[in-house]
């Protein structure tokens, strides 16, 4: 049997194909493109950041037996990723185009997998938001809030219509920390689905006190990034390895240098190419 991790992170590993035209693009047009593939997924990056910072962890994500699922396992094993992959139709992938200032547009195609997912033991578990976009998402939540873990979401975009559903799964996984940026924070916490708590401000971070939950919704500052892709997950990932050994709730010095040194390395990806690009300070575990 498997050792305990101290991180289970649950979420996508997908094939990322980026895009960044050196000419608008035009309809019927050949237009000159710098293209990288890679591997990505909100899980995989998460995955990925905590690795190189020499945490044990192990991802449970949905992989396809073709190319790109060999190539998503290569990849991750090779940063020291553990895998416990759920069997799907097709590797998920990500086409993300870059404007000349890194603005992105993102065509995905997620392969759901939360209703398969088996909930191994963990210190801590790691859960993307898209998972509860998926059909199971209500039971899906209740299994993981039934592990002895320590538990944190991490959020993305919702749609309007998926708003109410998001937060009651949400909610159901009795969370221990909730990582949400600007535009999240603003329709989806704290609301009455997680709770009705008092915000604090201060600097870009808000910071909220949802029942006995500590939650830590990130707001980024203009950085003049190249490529936001992967920055909010390096941010909490970061901000999660600072956390890991801490008292719980963490202590108010202990909570800002976690901030600080996660806005940090997010500042840092940010100005960089790729969602998983290695940027100074970060080493293989």
């Amino acid at each position: 049997m498997a050792a305990r991790s101290e991180i289970l992170v649950i979420g996508d590993a997908l094939l990322d194909v980026t895009v960044q035209p050196a000419a608008p693009i035009q309809a019927g047009a050949d237009v000159p493109a710098e293209i990288r593939i890679g591997v990505g997924g909100q899980g995989a990056n998460l995955a990925v950041r905590l690795a190189r910072q020499g945490i044990d962890v192990e991802l449970v994500c949905g992989l396809g037996g073709d190319r790109a699922g060999a190539l998503v396992t290569d990849a991750l094993r090779g940063e020291g990723v553990r895998l416990r992959a759920v069997p799907v139709e097709s590797t998920g992938a990500v086409v993300i185009l870059l404007d000349e200032v890194g603005e992105r547009t993102m065509l995905s195609r997620r392969a759901p997998f939360a209703a398969k997912a088996r909930i191994p033991p963990a210190d801590w578990t790691l859960v993307s938001g898209y998972l509860f976009l998926e059909a199971d998402a209500a039971s899906f939540a209740r299994d993981v809030g039934a592990v002895t873990t320590r538990r944190v979401v991490v959020g993305c975009a919702v749609p309007e219509p998926a708003r109410t559903s998001w937060r009651a799964a949400v909610a159901a996984m009795h969370l221990d920390l909730l990582i949400l940026n600007r535009d999240e924070a603003l329709t989806l916490a704290p609301t009455d689905g997680l709770s009705t708590a008092t915000v604090i401000t201060a600097s870009d971070v808000v910071v909220a006190s949802i029942g006995e939950v500590a939650a830590i919704i990130h707001v980024p500052a203009g950085t003049g990034a190249s490529d936001t892709t992967g920055a909010g997950d390096a941010f909490a990932a970061r901000l999660l390895a600072e956390l890991l050994r801490a008292a719980w709730p963490p202590p108010q010095a202990a909570l800002e240098a976690a901030m600080t040194n996660a806005a940090a390395l997010a500042s840092q990806v940010a100005r960089a190419p790729g969602a998983q690009v290695r940027v100074a300070g970060e080493g293989h575990a």
